[in-house]
């Protein structure tokens, strides 16, 4: 079935992007602490992806990278990962030269005022290249990759591996995964450029048909929403925007949950902020009343919900009390479940009650949640982008 790419100009969609990416930091706070229900729909709809990634030529770039390490002389396996991170600050240069749009390239900023980012793009998609088996062994953390490429080293060299200590008390390699030095660590992409010097942030159209084809066949994404927008070259301007109807049933209904769930929990975080401006954002307050006029409490089933993913007790707990509360329309009960909920969550950093040491100036989480769409939409356009060539 090919439903079709919906026809945005390039401006288009990067605006699209940008407001996307603005909405996931706007929600990244979790004050009443159901990170676990969001988090656990994202990644039933997106696996492997995380609101820290940029763009999807990291998870080449970074295979590239380990490649060129594995050619390398190391005195010792723990030189290997340091190694990696100067070339990906090297590598920060490169793009910005080479990329028509820069946006995305980690470490952009910090370049510009002659530093480096602390957070690596080797650490921030790694899950990622896990999940879509761009990694081969999904088992592997980067320091057993960095053993292994030493071992290979070792055996180059013609140096006996010792994967494990001896019974006359020798040392071994603190990793048993350090001495499988003929495991083929990444699936086979080769770049036809110097990745060095010639490497932009677009995909070429190898790349994106490389990242297609495990986005979409990998177990543990091949039935994503992800997925699904590669294979029928489908975006949407945002989550709330999804067109469930076109979606597989199972998917459908996962997508309705999230749908239902980032409505039912806006009404909490709205009465948050009635709270925290002792009610003094009339807009938030007139919102806040909105919501519990239209908010359909008897078609919303919390069970429902709940069931898709791994909750905790009180996590669930809260959301039942809070749906109760906002039915009845008791809305003392409601600010003491969320003055509570809160207090629970960050204890001294409540902010709740504490007029003198926190100030309202601006409402918090005053987006529906998009349960990673921002991001997912980024790689997405990436990769179709690129299959346009």
């Amino acid at each position: 079935m090919q439903l079709g790419w919906i026809d945005f100009s390039c401006s288009e969609r990067n605006k699209i992007i940008q407001t996307l990416k603005m909405l996931e930091e706007s929600t990244a706070l979790d004050e009443l602490g159901i990170g676990v229900i969001r988090d656990g729909y994202a990644d039933i709809l997106f696996p492997g992806i995380s609101t820290l990634q940029t763009r999807a030529k990291y998870f080449v770039l970074l295979p590239y990278l380990f490649k060129v390490a594995e050619r390398q002389s190391f005195k010792r396996s723990s030189e290997i990962l340091p190694w990696m991170h100067r070339q990906e600050d090297l590598l920060v240069p490169t793009l910005i030269k080479n990329s028509e749009d820069t946006t995305g390239v980690i470490g952009l900023r910090a370049h510009k005022q002659g530093k480096s980012v602390k957070v690596k793009s080797s650490s921030i998609y790694w899950n990622g290249m896990r999940t879509f088996e761009i990694l081969r062994d999904e088992h592997l953390s980067i320091s057993n990759v960095c053993n292994i490429i030493y071992g290979k080293q070792l055996r180059r060299n013609s140096v006996k591996i010792k994967t494990e200590a001896k019974s006359d008390g020798t040392e071994g390699f603190d990793d048993e995964t350090a001495g499988n030095e003929n495991m083929p660590l990444f699936s086979s992409i080769t770049p036809d450029y110097a990745v060095m010097t010639e490497a932009a942030i677009e995909l070429t159209k190898t790349e994106a048909e490389y990242l297609y084809q495990k986005m979409t066949t990998a177990v543990g994404s091949r039935a994503s929403l992800l997925a699904f927008m590669l294979r029928e070259k489908c975006l949407f301007p945002s989550f709330q925007d999804i067109n469930e109807e076109i979606l597989p049933d199972d998917l459908r209904r996962s997508v309705e949950l999230a749908k239902a769930f980032a409505h039912f929990i806006s009404g909490a975080y709205t009465r948050y902020n009635v709270i925290f401006s002792n009610s003094g954002d009339a807009d938030q307050t007139e919102r806040y009343r909105e919501w519990k006029e239209t908010f359909d409490f008897d078609g919303f089933h919390l069970s429902d919900v709940l069931s898709r993913v791994t909750g905790n007790p009180p996590t669930n707990a809260f959301l039942k009390e809070f749906y109760e509360a906002s039915k009845a329309g008791n809305d003392q009960a409601v600010n003491r479940l969320i003055i509570q909920r809160e207090k629970s969550i960050k204890r001294e950093r409540a902010k709740l009650g504490k007029p003198q040491e926190y100030q309202y100036d601006k409402p918090v989480h005053d987006y529906l949640l998009n349960y990673r769409y921002g991001t997912a939409y980024t790689i997405v356009n990436d990769i179709l982008s690129g299959l346009e060539g």
